[in-house]
């Protein structure tokens, strides 16, 4: 009996030993379990919404004028195919149809981002059928697809350019090398600019030069875009008069 009372004593001392040393320095030892996982520290983009956003806010530039779907007629397609967003339009797709600008263009700096919904099953980019298109110069009566010139929107051919509607061949200079390694995936934002100076159009993408057409017997019109069986949305889409 006397061995196990020693025995608590000792240890009874050891404890308040060590509130005592704790209460001095103010604070509690912490165990090292390793460093801390990206979830405890609410840096993923599940947990910290802000986190997973890297967009820079954007601002109009100020000699660029908003476009928005207001200022757009619908030929083909339903009203019911076309609606606006916040910040934008959003299309269906179907049925077939395109918007056209209530007033023409001739020289402009056309800006605008635009992504195709991704579907879930979607393995080979290189397979996406998304189609849509940025038509020029609409001229002459309305049809699917009326006289103008195409900055291509689908997927796989993302900023080319080419003629609809019974125009004249266009000459085009491309660079499918550059637009590969330009173009986001599907379901990302891809930023297209369209420039027209007297009838040439040059067309970047994300920034990167991929297209330029010389000029031909078209040179003015209204702008268009069109619904072509796929869904997409449209955002920031704004217009220069040059």
């Amino acid at each position: 009996m006397q061995m196990c009372s020693l025995r608590h004593s000792a240890l009874t001392g050891l404890s308040i030993l060590l509130v005592g040393l704790v209460g001095c320095r103010g604070e509690v030892p912490v165990p090292k379990t390793g460093p801390a996982s990206t979830a405890s520290t609410g840096t993923t983009s599940a947990n910290n919404p802000a986190a997973a956003s890297t967009e820079v806010p954007f601002e109009i530039e100020s000699d660029f004028l908003p476009l928005s779907l207001d200022q757009f007629d619908v030929f083909g397609a339903e009203s019911e195919t076309w609606t606006a967003s916040g910040d934008g339009i959003v299309c269906s797709g179907k049925p077939r149809g395109y918007l056209y600008s209530k007033k023409p263009y001739q020289n402009f700096t056309w800006r605008l981002e635009y992504r195709f919904t991704r579907p879930e099953n979607l393995k080979d980019e290189a397979k996406f059928k998304g189609n849509t298109g940025f038509l020029v110069y609409i001229t002459g009566e309305h049809k699917l697809w009326p006289m103008c010139l195409e900055v291509q929107g689908k997927h796989i051919q993302m900023a080319a350019v080419k003629e609809n509607g019974g125009a004249q061949p266009v000459t085009v200079e491309d660079d499918d090398a550059a637009r590969q390694k330009a173009r986001k995936p599907v379901g990302q934002w891809n930023a297209i600019e369209i420039i027209s100076k007297e009838g040439e159009l040059q067309v970047t993408l994300n920034g990167t030069p991929i297209a330029k057409s010389q000029p031909d017997f078209l040179s003015e019109g209204s702008i268009g875009i069109q619904a072509e069986d796929h869904p997409f949305e449209i955002r920031r889409m704004r217009i220069r008069i040059d």
